[in-house]
């Protein structure tokens, strides 16, 4: 049985790159370099997006944050320990990391292989289960539009690494 975490999300130890910034359009583009130190683990970029939202001036608009990885999720959800354990619960039982996947098979797979692939194939699979490698935020009043519980949260699905999260906001 995998260890029981008695604390929610952190946020992550994260630097930042401006990509693009256009103060006239309104539009702000910059990278969070950050990187995960477990397998289901979460953080929590919520307090990142506020500031990069912040950075951008805007007042009223938009901000999508995504990650170009395939084997990590966004998700919109509450912080609490006793929660987040019962997901990583859940999806291991779901899609469990010592089951056959294709993906792993390098006798019958084809494609987009590389020379040091990782057996991820259980991350896959959990990935487009739980999430999406994207999500959107209204801001109002310059503040994210946000329930009272929810948090936006990076979720690592496959082993620990260096990752980025996209964060473009538009609007006025």
């Amino acid at each position: 049985m995998e260890e029981i975490i008695r604390r929610a999300t952190k946020r992550p130890e994260a630097e930042v790159t401006e990509l693009a910034k256009t103060p006239e359009a309104g539009i702000l583009t910059e990278v969070l370099h950050f990187d995960t130190t477990a397998a289901n683990q979460f953080l929590d970029l919520t307090d990142d997006v506020r500031e990069h939202v912040a950075r951008s001036g805007i007042r009223h608009g938009q901000v999508t944050v995504v990650t170009p990885h395939t084997t990590m999720t966004l998700a919109i959800n509450e912080s609490e320990t006793g929660f987040l354990n019962d997901f990583r619960r859940a999806i291991s039982e779901m899609v469990p990391v010592e089951g056959y996947y294709e993906h792993d098979d390098h006798e019958v797979r084809t494609e987009n292989l590389q020379e040091d692939e990782f057996i991820n194939g259980h991350s896959h699979v959990r990935q487009l289960l739980t999430g999406s490698t994207s999500v959107t935020v209204p801001v109002v009043e310059g503040e994210l539009v946000l329930g009272r519980w929810q948090r936006l949260m990076v979720i690592e699905l496959d082993q620990p690494r260096a990752r980025r999260a996209i964060l473009h906001t538009q609007g006025a």
